[in-house]
């Protein structure tokens, strides 16, 4: 039975897993770490990774275009009117109708935590059919706005939200995706790369908009000029036909390994390829629904302290430039002699990340968390 003085929070997703990196891992064990706080996690069945402090409710996963995708979010209400949180945290903007009922039946407070910016995404990704686009993206920026001023407080995933989001108002605090443990030392912090293969990894989400095929590219070419150059590709992929694709890709390439399955991979099975791997590829197709963040691998990669092959973007190349962490290339027309080169002679981390650690969002976090209750 939870201690009656602590506040009761849910946090809830209708396509994320209940071990989530961002609702488990971090935002989920933070406030049950608190010691104020009885943490419930609703979200698709996973890994199942148990910790006493706080609860799971997994549902059977299904696919993003189906029925029962429909009736997901009612499905969450009926588990979250069980519960009966002091704080609904939701992390789609799927379930903010079912938020306003529950708050209107229970008085619960909302959190609406901003992971995306839905209206981009949806107009500059291949997720919904051409003639489609525009409609669906004004129906949930509709709904945002609509739904905002019963929203008690936001949590921007990014920065760069503050200026392309306005429904939130003043009512928002930004806690940014970053990697939620010290990662220490690599098993080969001298980088010596000489007599052994060279490991590459894509890491995270697997679609065209994250640079898959740019990435499959530049490790092929690479190849050609070092026999030792491996690629890994592990994450999660949506689409069928982008998953087909890269099967028939990389078939006659036994140098690239895909890991895929049917639901995100656990982020502790991703962690350890990272960690094994001697560079990560950052290869993102840079457009308005990705200009204004930085990707999560990004914090990752610089958290284990491994070097990155980076997609020339200037946000991006910043923020690694002062711990020489990353070879710039531009996507369209790179030189895979130039990159293999600095690969292969340049010194990286001459020092040590910083910014880049969950610990550092964890005192705004809770000051969010808290204030609503107030």
């Amino acid at each position: 039975m939870a201690d009656s003085k602590k506040s009761t929070v849910v946090i809830a997703s209708v396509l994320k897993p209940v071990d989530d990196s961002r609702m488990y891992e971090k935002i989920g064990l933070t406030l049950s770490g608190s010691g104020r706080y009885d943490v419930h996690i609703i979200g698709c069945d996973s890994a199942k990774i148990k910790n006493a402090s706080l609860t799971q409710h997994p549902f059977r996963p299904f696919g993003r275009i189906s029925v029962r995708r429909f009736f997901a979010p009612w499905k969450i209400f009926l588990m979250a009117r069980k519960v009966r949180p002091d704080i609904f945290m939701i992390a789609t903007h799927e379930l903010l109708y079912v938020a306003l009922l529950l708050k209107m039946l229970i008085g619960c407070r909302i959190i609406y935590d901003v992971r995306e910016n839905y209206y981009w995404n949806i107009l500059y990704t291949p997720a919904f059919p051409l003639l489609l686009k525009p409609f669906v993206a004004f129906y949930v920026r509709g709904k945002e706005i609509l739904s905002a001023k019963f929203v008690d407080h936001f949590l921007l995933a990014e920065k760069g939200y503050e200026q392309e989001l306005k429904f939130p108002g003043n009512r928002y605090t930004v806690i940014e995706n970053k990697v939620s443990l010290h990662c220490g030392e690599r098993e080969r912090p001298d980088f010596n790369l000489q007599g052994r293969p060279i490991n590459l990894i894509f890491s995270g989400t697997i679609a065209e908009t994250t640079g898959v095929f740019t990435a499959i590219d530049l490790a092929v070419k690479l190849h050609v000029i070092d026999d030792r150059i491996r690629l890994t590709i592990i994450g999660f992929c949506s689409q069928r036909r982008v998953l087909e694709k890269i099967r028939l890709l990389i078939r006659p390439r036994p140098f690239i390994n895909l890991i895929t399955r049917d639901a995100p991979i656990p982020h502790a099975e991703i962690f350890d390829h990272i960690r094994r791997a001697d560079f990560g590829l950052v290869t993102y197709q840079i457009n308005p629904s990705t200009m204004n963040s930085i990707p999560t691998k990004i914090y990752e990669y610089l958290g284990f302290k491994l070097p990155i092959l980076l997609v020339n973007h200037r946000p991006w190349v910043d923020f690694c430039a002062p711990y020489s962490a990353s070879v710039v290339f531009d996507a369209g027309h790179f030189d895979a002699a130039r990159i293999y080169r600095e690969m292969t002679e340049r010194v990286f981390y001459m020092s040590e990340p910083s910014a880049v650690y969950w610990k550092a969002e964890e005192p705004a976090l809770l000051q969010a968390v808290a204030s609503v209750l107030d």
